[in-house]
């Protein structure tokens, strides 16, 4: 049994683990979550090769960026993709704690503002 395609999309080995353990044979698992650099993930290479599971990462949705920006602002102007809600901006001292909301899952994208040369002291 099974699923034939499951996405891992929490950037946590032991979630990704899961994700490839639910496919089937000839399913796909699909990588969208970001880890932690040097993250490595345990599994039985057997148990990927006999059932000829794939396991794949996805990197900005694996779309044609000309194309798609397009249909996302669209989306967003009629008011059916809440982008601004997928973002957080931080001022530059707020770094650590855009970094720990990222990383516990409070905010989507940590948007990190730099100061500028006329920015008062």
């Amino acid at each position: 049994g099974g699923v034939n395609y499951s996405l891992e999309c929490f950037g946590r080995a032991e979630v990704l683990r899961q994700a490839i353990d639910a496919v089937t044979t000839l399913g796909t698992c699909g990588i969208v979550g970001a880890t932690k650099m040097g993250t490595e993930v345990a599994f039985n290479v057997n148990d990927v090769m006999i059932p000829g599971k794939r396991i794949m990462g996805i990197v900005q949705g694996d779309v044609v960026a000309n194309a798609f920006i397009p249909t996302l602002v669209d989306l967003y102007l009629q008011g059916r993709f809440p982008f601004d809600k997928l973002c957080r901006f931080y001022s530059f001292d707020q770094i650590n704690e855009a970094m720990a909301d990222s990383e516990s899952g409070i905010t989507i994208k940590p948007i990190l503002r730099m100061p500028t040369a006329t920015d008062p002291a």
